[in-house]
């Protein structure tokens, strides 16, 4: 009798027992958000258990601390849940919350890298998006040793080398993981074109991609730049681009070329040295290095500016001659 009556009474407790269970589950997993408008939040790094689920009632996430402790309790998460910036919507469950903080769905930030774009003007808007701070981003993006070991090849920096495109990045992200996500869509634009990101002339095929890229925004007109920088080097004449004038000026170039600056001494300035540069002076998009394996099938060695965006190519200096003519007489008018 007494067996059975001590059976009821562990019956009973057991019931109520899951019947709590089954109440804060569903209170947790189910009850709708306590939160009416969307919440950025930021979980510093080392924060405890405790800590967060007190930020997270603060900031109006969560109706109690308690909540998330007792998730994270019975879930065994107390020492996963993640660092970063998050975002929770408006209404957000308790569920959902907790669901993020353990699987690290932190915000992410997008930017964009346009064509022809440099590592220094990477790091600006990297840091400007509080993604990694400038220094540290050129610290590796500029050390040789750090980017022949990322590329596989003798590189002083990776400058040409992170592909232009939008990308989405965590608040916070290393410079690391930066670059490697950059290398990556590098790699990615290479098997489109059908080329090997480590063959032996890839440093050269990028270097006169970045040369097309910022002599040219004119789509039809890269494949006739890439032809007269092969025909150039072929003859053994200077390439006398004023891209890399500007490169190698770095911060001295204030807007204008000056004709003092064609004789800054630099192994960039194509004024000063011959043959290429000795690496990409900015980071060439799809058309640009396709165009560097494609040059068009033409004599020419000359090109000039005609004022509206376009270029006048030529192949006699008599002719070039008779093109820069007619656009300091079209400049006048």
């Amino acid at each position: 009798m007494s067996e059975t009556r001590g059976f009821n009474r562990f019956s009973k407790g057991l019931a109520i027992f899951v019947f709590v269970l089954l109440a804060l589950s569903a209170w947790f997993y189910f009850l709708d958000g306590f939160s009416t408008e969307t919440k950025i939040v930021e979980i510093p790094q080392g924060l405890g258990l405790s800590a967060i689920a007190e930020k997270l009632e603060g900031e109006g996430v969560i109706r109690k601390a308690e909540i998330l402790l007792l998730s994270a309790f019975l879930s065994g998460t107390q020492r996963k849940l993640k660092h970063g910036e998050y975002v929770f919507s408006a209404g957000e469950a308790p569920y959902t919350v907790h669901r993020k903080l353990r699987r690290g769905e932190v915000s992410l930030r997008k930017v964009t890298f346009p064509e022809g774009i440099t590592l220094v003007q990477i790091a600006g808007i990297l840091e400007a998006s509080q993604i990694v701070p400038r220094e540290e981003f050129l610290a590796l993006a500029e050390n040789g040793e750090y980017s022949t070991k990322k590329l596989g090849m003798d590189v002083s920096s990776l400058e040409g080398f992170l592909f232009p495109d939008t990308y989405f990045f965590a608040r916070d992200c290393s410079a690391d993981k930066v670059i490697e996500t950059m290398l990556d869509r590098f790699r990615e634009a290479c098997v489109t074109l059908g080329i090997a990101s480590m063959q032996p002339d890839i440093k050269e095929i990028v270097t006169i991609a970045s040369l097309i890229e910022k002599e040219t925004a004119f789509p039809p007109e890269r494949p006739l730049v890439s032809a007269v920088i092969r025909n150039r080097l072929c003859k053994g004449m200077k390439l006398e681009f004023d891209p890399t004038v500007i490169y190698a000026l770095g911060e001295k170039f204030d807007g204008d070329i000056r004709k003092k600056d064609l004789s800054f001494p630099s192994s960039y300035n194509t004024y000063v040295v011959s043959g290429l540069p000795p690496g990409p002076i900015a980071a060439p998009g799809l058309d640009s290095i396709r165009a560097a394996l494609e040059p068009a099938d033409v004599d020419y060695l000359y090109f000039v500016s005609n004022g509206d965006g376009v270029h006048v190519f030529s192949k006699t200096y008599g002719d070039h001659q008779n093109a820069v003519k007619r656009l300091l007489k079209k400049e006048k008018q």
